[in-house]
């Protein structure tokens, strides 16, 4: 079941890429931007950085701007495609699915795994933690609330949504062996609080 849900989440996505491009800000500013700036404050440029959800590119090209070169990936084709042929470094990715590449520096997922199940978020965390060298970062955003549910907003196309509360990934994060974790609500939108996560692995 939880599979399905993903690859219908997937093709909403695939089919609707314009109207996600029309409905999402363009510019990282307020929140976002503070997410970011907090997440990447001592990271050298050179490091290995893989950004799942690369989407259009926005938060991948506000980094490759300060210097920085990420790694783009999306489950979905059309944002791959749409991302190559703006230049960017971009491959299929599906985080769920899929092998991660090992001693990463820094794993981005902004507005990604609240379409996963508590379980598949579970799981992605762990690979995660599994994939980042000693010292790494998982920088990602999750809706806070309670329960999961299929919506139509912003693309009218069903996808699959968790919600989540400050604790309760506070928790996931710390049982998988994160420390330095940081949790926090604001970007607050009609329907929902968006949660800004950055938690670190342990330098040894």
């Amino acid at each position: 079941m939880s599979e399905t849900n993903n690859s219908r989440t997937i093709n909403s996505y695939d089919s609707h890429v314009q109207q996600y491009i029309d409905g999402t800000v363009h510019e990282v500013s307020g929140t976002v931007k503070e997410w970011l700036d907090r997440t990447f404050a001592d990271v050298p440029k050179h490091a290995h950085i893989l950004e799942f959800g690369s989407a259009f590119g926005r938060d991948a090209t506000y980094l490759q701007d300060q210097g920085f070169s990420v790694e783009c990936t999306d489950g979905t084709p059309a944002f791959v495609r749409l991302l190559q042929q703006e230049g960017f470094n971009a491959r299929i990715l599906n985080a769920i699915t899929d092998e991660l590449p090992e001693d990463i520096d820094v794993v981005l997922a902004n507005a990604v795994l609240l379409h996963f199940t508590r379980e598949e978020t579970v799981n992605v965390v762990n690979k995660v933690y599994d994939s980042l060298r000693a010292g790494g970062i998982f920088a990602f955003t999750l809706k806070q609330g309670e329960g999961d549910e299929w919506s139509e907003d912003k693309l009218g196309a069903p996808r699959f949504f968790t919600y989540w509360t400050d604790q309760q990934i506070h928790d996931v994060l710390d049982a998988t062996g994160f420390n330095s974790i940081a949790v926090w609500g604001d970007r607050p939108t009609e329907r929902s609080t968006w949660l800004q996560i950055i938690a670190k692995k342990p330098e040894s």
